[in-house]
């Protein structure tokens, strides 16, 4: 386990981690995927198109989760049953992904259905 937390705190010095933040403080995480910037078309952005190593998901100023990519892209694949949304549509950046509520977010940490594969 020690060696889990040292590599999570290694990937954080040489920056391989997306930041996204919980702005409603409701308990959901937002994943996007793809945005239309300006109207040109939907593009993959977030999630499609990180290198990061880690999905860091902010929920309050003192309060966050940080979850390895893989796991976050494993849990979509396998629950590939939800539907993708479409957020700020009126705005000049709409984005879509998905919506996890606290009980997804809740199984997404914990089943060992997400766990990488064992080599």
């Amino acid at each position: 386990m020690k060696e889990q937390l040292n590599g999570f705190l290694e990937s954080l010095d040489n920056e391989m981690f997306e930041v996204k933040k919980d702005q409603y403080r409701n308990g959901k995480m937002v994943v996007e995927i793809e945005q239309n910037y300006r109207g040109t078309g939907w593009k993959p952005s977030g999630l499609s198109v990180t290198k990061a190593r880690w999905w860091v998901y902010v929920y309050s100023s003192s309060s966050f989760l940080a979850i390895e990519v893989d796991r976050l892209k494993r849990y979509l694949d396998i629950n590939n049953n939800m539907d993708l949304k479409t957020f700020a549509k009126d705005s000049y950046n709409p984005t879509r992904g998905y919506l996890l509520l606290p009980e997804d977010v809740s199984k997404l940490i914990s089943s060992e259905l997400y766990d990488r594969e064992k080599k």
